[in-house]
């Protein structure tokens, strides 16, 4: 967004740049293999039928914060049962250092904890398919400061989710990434795989945006 600031030489005006909310997509799942984002060069990583694990590399860092979008999620196991998303930072699946949550916010109940892990896990999702091709799930997640080395030994997250049959509502979450000095680092690559190594369906998508110029 751009503004102009009226005062100073009279008869003239300054732009500002405000950055602080815009949202640039910088890649996105395809169905297509070799495909990349023209804005950021980053390839888009192909999302078909039976994809076991999706990888975002070479993420930039020209922004503060980074935005992953869930869209319409879902597993491909020929059951009736949920399975969690998980998603880790940098390649690092080294135990003990994942903390996740997640609760609802009409109950206040806590839904879904995970701890001392080897990744994150967030919302849990059906098979589409196999529940009258309905209700897959939405969700997003924020990381600030992705792209700063921290001064502490934490990185931490939050986001929402929702899944009409999962809960029945909105389910708000938070992230803990702890306990080593590798923690610190910026974010070069986020990766995400369903729990129990269970595929993904057709239809689902990850997106991610980065906000904010630094």
């Amino acid at each position: 967004m751009t503004i102009r600031k009226s005062g100073g030489v009279a008869g003239t005006t300054t732009v500002v740049t405000q950055n602080y909310s815009s949202y640039v997509l910088l890649a996105e799942t395809s169905p297509d293999s070799g495909t990349t984002n023209a804005v950021s060069g980053m390839s888009n990583p192909q999302m078909i039928n039976g994809t076991g694990q999706i990888t975002f590399s070479n993420i930039p860092q020209t922004y503060r914060d980074l935005k992953i979008q869930f869209s319409y999620m879902s597993h491909n196991a020929q059951n009736d049962s949920q399975y969690r998303i998980s998603w880790w930072y940098n390649n690092d699946t080294n135990a003990s250092r994942y903390y996740s949550r997640g609760g609802t916010q009409a109950t206040g109940t806590p839904a879904h904890n995970a701890d001392n892990a080897d990744r994150h896990y967030f919302f849990y999702n059906y098979n589409h398919l196999t529940r009258r091709n309905d209700w897959p799930g939405q969700g997003e997640i924020i990381i600030p400061n992705y792209s700063s080395t921290l001064t502490t030994n934490f990185r931490s997250a939050y986001g929402t989710s929702w899944n009409m049959v999962s809960l029945s509502y909105p389910t708000q979450w938070g992230f803990h990434y702890y306990n080593n000095d590798v923690v610190k680092l910026p974010v070069t690559r986020l990766d995400f795989s369903w729990e129990s190594d269970v595929k993904f369906c057709v239809g689902s998508k990850i997106t991610i945006y980065g906000i904010g110029a630094k």
